[in-house]
């Protein structure tokens, strides 16, 4: 397993044109995606970082977004958005090489000069390679850093207990995290050898540091205030 640093750059500026509105509103810029993914049923889902005046952005967001549902906080001088969105086949080509060749996003994934994407991931050699090439035609990739994935280097991971740590990890490897997942809570249980029907609660505690770690990292100010569609 191995940590690549790379960088983005869609041809034209932008990613989607959701980026483009965006750019083209004044008061409005954007910071980083700290989670994004699809959905069955083919939406996006997304958690992203805006700045600028409360009020443009908001105003912006239910203009784009109102229809899908979404919720907006500011913290401090951020401001989060999660909201469903309709992807395009940029995006949703992108998205799904994440989900089919075991390639696993470390996020944020943060705006630099020129509407490029800073990108941070943890996959094989193999996987990498063949991910690689199936970026779709309108992306040129880049990639800066390559080096081994340590674990013990990684905040959240280190935060687990090593028993803890062992499950995520074989029930990442095992594509329980996949969509669709690909694994059972049985099956990671006979991997790390305890009980099917306990994996799913060690999963969900895991899980609840997670978004500890994920809010604590990304805001630390109280929400002054909230939007909820």
């Amino acid at each position: 397993m191995r940590q690549y640093e790379l960088r983005l750059s869609p041809q034209g500026g932008w990613f989607h044109p959701f980026e483009k509105r965006i750019d083209r509103r004044e008061g409005v810029d954007r910071v980083a995606i700290h989670r994004i993914r699809l959905r069955p049923d083919g939406l996006g889902v997304m958690v992203y970082e805006l700045a600028g005046e409360f009020e443009r952005v908001e105003a912006l967001v239910d203009e784009e977004l109102g229809s899908l549902g979404y919720w907006i906080e500011e913290f401090g001088d951020r401001i989060f958005v999660c909201s469903r969105f309709v992807p395009n086949e940029t995006v949703s080509e992108l998205l799904r090489v994440t989900r089919d060749f075991q390639v696993f996003l470390d996020p944020p994934l943060t705006y630099v000069r020129g509407g490029d994407l800073k990108v941070s991931l943890f996959a094989t050699e193999e996987s990498f390679q063949r991910a690689r090439s199936v970026v779709p035609d309108t992306v040129d990739l880049t990639l800066e850093t390559k080096q081994p994935f340590e674990p013990e280097e990684n905040v959240f991971l280190a935060s687990l207990t090593p028993k803890q740590r062992r499950l995520f990890e074989t029930a990442i490897e095992l594509g329980y995290y996949g969509s669709p997942r690909e694994t059972t809570y049985e099956e990671i249980g006979r991997e790390v050898g305890i009980a099917g029907g306990t994996v799913g609660e060690h999963l969900r505690k895991i899980e609840a540091k997670l978004v500890d770690h994920v809010v604590s990292a990304s805001v630390t100010e109280s929400p002054k205030r909230r939007q909820l569609q």
